[in-house]
């Protein structure tokens, strides 16, 4: 699949080859009004390396006052830094009228960067940014799933799979059963089915849904679900407050088990449960989506599981994806799921695929201490 869109980016550098001058304009490249982009031509061809050489990226994204997106953004600048590109961050309170207008007041400066990354607040309603965008370098999307609206405007994707993380999360729920079983712990639920709550992300946030549904389908007819419950925000205080409306409610018919999102709103299931008498790792199972937040509870096995999300992996992955296309120009069709491995692999000169999504392996308390990815522990993984 080759480079489709960007049109006034492709004009630009177009007009530059066409005067002799694509190497010298490759290695210029600043980011400053009226600079030019550093990246691919309207044939597909990119710059032939994967050294930036000063060209500039740059981010818009959620604000890194949330400890997951500061690490993103760190990670972002540090390999954006390492491969030669200057990285600027404009940074939105999850409102996506904010970031539309960050959008907009960016591109009346006349800025032309090699390429733009992009961490949509929320969904379809991104797609405008996203296309205005693309007429002024390619963008990357990451952390949110790419929206069928915006494909056109989109060169790939890379970061975080919510299909996956809710999957995983599934199958160790399954497992969590399977071991409540063999301790002889009977369930609550009809036809002795344990009984399930979710707290999920915010409505409307489409992570949230894909984590939702794919952990469903990954669990299928195992519990008997009593309610599905949103948190006003993906952080410990909103997991509080949802599940101290939930509990209360739902305790008489026995909670057997509780699935979060993400593991910092499953801190404050925790504290719920807790304050109603219940105790998490015992009374009730806690299985965990991301693994953000206080890793307390999960180390005292208080939550059972949660999945590895590594915002240090995200943002070398999606700065990673973003000079490999500059060098070539192009992406491959289809989606690639990276494996879990101890070392980091080398950065190839080869377009990257359409999708690239992160791995998603489990943690629980007894495997924290062991755990490695791309020469990284838990504790330099995720934050």
């Amino acid at each position: 699949m080759k480079f489709r869109n960007s049109r006034l980016w492709r004009a630009s550098v177009a007009a530059v080859a066409a005067a002799g001058m694509a190497v010298a304009f490759a290695a210029c490249s600043s980011g400053a009004p009226g600079s030019g982009a550093g990246g691919g031509s309207s044939d597909g061809a990119g710059t032939g390396s994967l050294d930036g050489d000063g060209a500039s990226i740059v981010v818009f994204m959620p604000t890194t006052s949330n400890s997951y997106i500061k690490a993103d953004a760190d990670a972002i600048k540090a390999e954006g830094d390492r491969l030669g590109y200057k990285v600027k961050v404009f940074e939105n309170n999850f409102d996506q009228t904010e970031q539309d207008q960050q959008v907009q007041e960016w591109l009346a400066t006349g800025e032309e960067p090699a390429g733009i990354l992009f961490w949509p607040s929320a969904g379809e309603a991104a797609t405008n940014s996203i296309r205005l965008l693309s007429q002024r370098a390619p963008v990357i999307q990451f952390n949110q799933g790419i929206q069928p609206s915006a494909e056109e405007f989109v060169e790939a994707y890379a970061g975080v799979s919510d299909r996956g993380i809710g999957d995983q999360a599934g199958k160790s729920a399954l497992e969590a059963i399977e071991a409540q079983k063999a301790a002889g712990v009977s369930f609550h639920g009809p036809d002795g089915k344990p009984n399930l709550i979710e707290i999920r992300f915010p409505t409307g946030y489409v992570a949230g849904d894909e984590r939702h549904e794919a952990f469903m389908e990954a669990t299928g007819d195992a519990f008997n679900v009593l309610t599905v419950e949103p948190a006003k925000a993906p952080d410990a205080q909103s997991g509080f407050d949802a599940a101290s409306q939930v509990i209360p409610q739902m305790k008489s018919q026995g909670i057997d088990f509780i699935y979060t999102q993400n593991n910092n709103i499953g801190a404050g299931v925790v504290q719920a449960l807790e304050q109603n008498g219940l105790v998490p790792g015992k009374d009730v199972i806690i299985v965990a989506g991301d693994f953000s937040g206080d890793k307390t509870p999960l180390r005292e096995g208080k939550i059972y599981s949660a999945v590895i999300q590594s915002p240090v992996i995200e943002g070398i992955l999606v700065m990673r994806t973003m000079a490999q296309y500059l060098a070539t120009g192009e992406v491959t069709d289809g989606t690639v799921n990276l494996e879990t491995s101890e070392e980091m692999p080398e950065l190839e000169m080869e377009p990257p695929a359409r999708t690239t999504y992160m791995m998603n392996p489990p943690i629980t308390k007894d495997s924290y201490d062991s755990f490695k990815i791309w020469g990284m522990g838990v504790d330099e993984l995720v934050f």
